[in-house]
């Protein structure tokens, strides 16, 4: 009982971050937490709230990788092809990953107008495609 009664007050907090938040989910609303990721990994000390903000960011570009991942396995077990993958290497680090969409946000300013996830997706595989 008292778990749930964390997760519930956890759920609460977040809820409440995320609706002051200016997340729309578009490319420009990426690279503005992204950026953010990037000077964290610099090593520059950061507000708390800029700080999660980065953290946002991380977390949404693993998910994009888990869902990618997920389509994979499922293309292998179904023997069918969905889509063009990325693949970076075991060893990219998550600040190599969050750099690598950060530039390439930043080389094609023409697209923040578009969904982050499509963007992550292009950003990823040009930089780490399939062979």
């Amino acid at each position: 009982m008292r778990a749930f009664l964390w997760s519930a007050v956890f759920l609460l907090i977040s809820g409440c971050l995320f609706a002051q938040d200016d997340w729309k989910g578009d490319g420009s609303s990426l690279l503005t937490k992204c950026s953010l990721a990037v000077r964290v990994f610099d090593g520059e000390k950061l507000s708390s709230a800029d700080a999660i903000d980065g953290g946002i960011c991380i977390g949404y570009l693993w998910g994009s990788h888990d869902t990618d991942f997920m389509v994979q396995m499922l293309e292998e077990h179904e023997k069918i092809t969905l889509m063009k993958h990325a693949c970076p290497p075991s060893n990219a680090s998550t600040a190599q990953i969050v750099r690598v969409v950060v530039k390439y946000l930043r080389d094609n300013p023409e697209r923040l107008h578009l969904p982050a996830s499509v963007l992550v997706t292009d950003a990823i595989r040009s930089s780490f495609p399939c062979k």
